[in-house]
């Protein structure tokens, strides 16, 4: 009797872990947790600016797209993804249209209208606007996290398309 009592508590002890072995376990799980974490912060600043980056392609491609159209048929409102553009010295005006032809409308707030924005918005200046991820629209990071795009001018024949002066992947954390 007494070696099947011992038989039993053995196979219950080697059933379940001991509280020296979780404890050693979640220490472990919470260092990794606690180094991982800023990177994985980081990489989502990286992958914003990314996406910026394609925003600004995508732009640039409207943008030769429809001067080049303008250069065959001279058309001052041109058509593209069922957005209707104004254009301007042959390029594209710096409006909602343009970003709707881009195809940026779904993923992007876009903002018009001369402002020194605010606490929460991206400047804009005359002439231009500004393109701020729809993930931090309202908050902080879109005053430092934005793509601008300035329309074609008599000074400046083609439209210049830059990130905001002070978008990094930092900024876009």
């Amino acid at each position: 009797m007494k070696a099947r009592l011992l038989s039993f508590a053995r196979r219950c002890r080697e059933r379940g872990f001991t509280l020296v072995e979780t404890t050693a376990v979640i220490a472990i799980t919470g260092t990794l947790a606690a180094t991982a974490l800023p990177r994985l912060t980081a990489l989502g600043g990286e992958a914003r600016q990314a996406a910026l980056g394609s925003a600004q392609g995508a732009l640039a491609s409207v943008a030769a797209m429809s001067h080049a159209k303008f250069l065959i048929n001279g058309e001052t409102t041109q058509t593209f993804e069922d957005s209707t553009m104004t254009l301007v010295h042959g390029y594209p005006a710096a409006n909602q249209a343009t970003a709707d032809a881009a195809g940026l409308s779904i993923g992007y707030v876009v903002y018009t209208g001369a402002s020194g924005g605010g606490a929460t918005t991206p400047p804009v200046f005359a002439g231009s606007m500004s393109l701020v991820p729809k993930a931090i629209a309202g908050t902080a990071r879109a005053r430092a996290c934005y793509l601008v795009y300035e329309q074609a001018s008599a000074a400046s024949p083609r439209p210049k398309i830059r990130m905001g002066d002070s978008t990094t992947a930092e900024t876009c954390i």
